[in-house]
């Protein structure tokens, strides 16, 4: 593949959903594209080094802001969006009876090297910093709104819950749904939530 211009958007072990092939594109300063296949293929133009992955075409949602990287952006599917909860829906699903929250969250995606906590590879960064909000934020990237799935009975919920009722900020991070769940059949965008952060006012 061409260094600068030529790759694929997916780490080697993860393929996009069956349901989801053709709905990722790939923004640039200087363009915008569709991914194609499971690996998300893609060829630019023009040379960057950032990037931003938007859902259902050139104008949908963007999920992730990536850094260019050789041959492979090695997105596993994960969704990082920081900016803050507007609706919540309680729903139950006819196929199981699970009780299921649809979160509506307005917001931009987070900065590659945002974390929510120091990982073992910042042992040695010491003394840690409370998070900053701003800092994390991919602020370049004008603001969209993104639908979440949780359980309902979630703590992550009670979380989200209050966030919404207090307009806190929160960073919310999860990933696309996987086909064997089935979410695909109830939802346009199903993003499955795994973990949140609340910033004080």
């Amino acid at each position: 593949m061409n260094d600068e211009l030529s790759g694929q958007l997916v780490a080697e072990y993860w393929r996009i959903p069956e349901y989801a092939v053709d709905s990722f594109w790939l923004e640039t300063e200087s363009e915008t594209l569709q991914t194609a296949g499971a690996a998300g293929l893609f060829e630019l133009t023009v040379p960057t080094q950032a990037l931003t992955l938007r859902w259902g075409g050139e104008r949908g949602p963007a999920l992730a802001r990536l850094g260019w990287q050789v041959d492979n952006l090695q997105w596993e599917g994960s969704v990082r969006i920081g900016g803050f909860v507007d609706a919540l829906h309680l729903t139950t699903l006819e196929r199981d009876e699970m009780a299921l929250a649809v979160l509506f969250i307005g917001g931009q995606p987070l900065k590659p090297t945002t974390r929510p906590y120091p990982d073992m590879h910042a042992r040695a960064q010491v003394p840690y910093a409370v998070p900053s909000f701003e800092d994390g934020i991919a602020d370049e990237v004008p603001e969209d709104v993104t639908t979440w799935l949780a359980p309902e009975d979630s703590p992550l919920v009670t979380l989200a819950q209050d966030a919404m009722m207090n307009k806190l900020r929160v960073y919310c991070f999860g990933h696309i749904a996987p086909a064997v769940g089935g979410w695909h059949w109830h939802f346009g965008l199903p993003i499955l939530l795994e973990s949140i952060t609340l910033f004080a006012p």
